[in-house]
């Protein structure tokens, strides 16, 4: 009679005991889906970060975005001013986590209708990288114009005299004043006349290896001259050579050197050259000659970039750049 008596409690008992563990499956189910929903966030997070450092290198690379994590829905928030990826689980298990990665380079967001189940656009533009939900137009590179017809007189003057056209450059793109004569006051400095203004501009000889570069005359200070300027020589137009596309100002050779994206050649490292980089004109000798150059200078880089175009029917080779550490344009 006893076991008859005691049915019903090891009934109850069981039942109790299986729903028991139903519950510590349905538990540790969740917890497992929790896990993975959070495992795939933090995925999907990481590989945009990661697919920006691609971008820096020259491509452009896209990320196809998955309809939903383990089954839960989510959205995709890019935090510009932090450089951050957002991931954040808004249905299913896991609703309201957010999950997020920081990509450690700027972010611009081009187009941020950005999906579930659609693709992700990365394209380097100087120092940031472009994010979009649509194709990136790529931007037009910052060309210096090309000139045309044959050069005018200032450019043979200073294929010849190419310390006196340095200083001639520095003093005309500081004043804004075309020069009309100048002379040497001693080794180290020029005096110029622009109409009235008299100035007297310094250079000093740097002997650093940069690149193809052996030595340059490099420009060191502009200062107002109130002393004597006799016997000096007549100065060919250099307002005439940079109007008509024979001379670069400070401004268009940095603005070049801006648009292009740049790469360590040592250990492919993307470079970007500041907008507060110092530039400075130069006479840079090679092996072949010297020649008019803007030396730009940041951080532990140092660059030389062509002042004057070369003319095409010259027979020697013109200079173009030259940099230390070695960098090259990503094409």
């Amino acid at each position: 009679m006893s076991n008859a008596h005691e049915l019903p409690f090891y009934l109850l008992f069981g039942a109790l005991m299986a729903i028991l563990l139903a519950g510590v499956f349905f538990m540790q189910l969740t917890k497992q889906r929790e896990f993975e929903v959070g495992a795939q966030a933090q995925a999907l997070a990481d590989d945009l970060a990661k697919t920006c450092f691609s971008a820096l290198s020259g491509q452009q690379p896209t990320l196809d975005l998955p309809l939903q994590l383990a089954g839960s829905g989510y959205e995709l928030e890019i935090d510009d001013n932090r450089s951050t990826f957002i991931v954040r689980i808004t249905g299913g298990t896991g609703a309201g986590e957010s999950y997020w990665t920081i990509a450690n380079v700027g972010l611009q967001v081009e187009n941020t209708s950005i999906t579930p189940g659609g693709r992700v656009y990365f394209m380097c533009s100087g120092d940031v990288v472009l994010v979009s939900a649509s194709p990136i137009e790529a931007l037009p590179e910052n060309i210096l114009p090309i000139p045309s017809g044959e050069p005018p007189e200032f450019y043979y003057f200073a294929r010849e005299n190419q310390r006196e056209a340095t200083a001639i450059i520095a003093a005309y793109f500081d004043v804004s004043r075309d020069i009309d004569a100048y002379k040497w006051e001693n080794s180290d400095s020029i005096l110029v006349r622009a109409g009235s203004i008299l100035l007297r501009v310094q250079g000093y000889e740097n002997w650093e290896n940069i690149g193809l570069v052996d030595n340059a005359w490099v420009i060191s200070n502009i200062e107002n001259y109130a002393g004597e300027f006799t016997d000096a020589f007549p100065c060919s137009s250099v307002e005439n050579a940079y109007l008509s596309g024979w001379l670069y100002s400070p401004a268009q050779a940095l603005g070049y050197l801006r648009s292009r994206t740049w790469r360590r050649t040592s250990d492919n490292a993307v470079v970007s050259i500041p907008n507060n980089a110092s530039i400075r004109a130069a006479a840079a000798t090679t092996n072949v000659s010297t020649y008019l150059t803007w030396r730009v200078e940041f951080e532990s880089y140092i660059l030389h970039y062509q002042a004057m175009p070369w003319w095409y029917l010259e027979n020697t080779p013109g200079f173009v750049f030259q940099s230390e550490p070695e960098l090259e344009a990503v094409v």
